[in-house]
């Protein structure tokens, strides 16, 4: 079954999507700390098919976040590394989202 980690500080919002995710048939880790889900991912035997940053509260400098999740699947030696998808239910800026498509990650304005 396909496993995919979710990092949502949105306990409400991480339900619903880990919900739809178990509906199709995945297998969902959730995060609330994005600090602990790095970790998870630089220690983890697990491999994980897609990483889902929920970046949609202003706060957390969510492009360092991004990086540092997605440095942690390198470190882990874990081969594929996982897609990564962001997903905001608040309009960013265009900026904001190329910035994390040249990063690799794929951006869903979720509106």
């Amino acid at each position: 079954m396909p496993r995919v980690l979710l990092v949502d500080t949105d306990e409400q919002h991480a339900e619903r999507v880990r919900g739809n995710l178990v509906f199709r048939a995945r297998e969902v880790d959730v995060f609330s700390d994005p600090g602990q889900a790095t970790s998870w991912l630089q220690q983890a035997s697990t491999d994980y098919e897609v990483v889902i940053l929920n970046v949609s509260s202003d706060l957390p400098p969510w492009i360092a976040i991004l990086a540092k999740l997605q440095a942690a699947c390198f470190r882990s030696g874990v081969f594929p590394a996982p897609l990564f998808l962001c997903t905001s239910s608040a309009k960013r800026s265009i900026e904001f989202e190329l910035r994390i498509e040249r990063m690799g990650a794929r951006y869903v304005y979720e509106g």
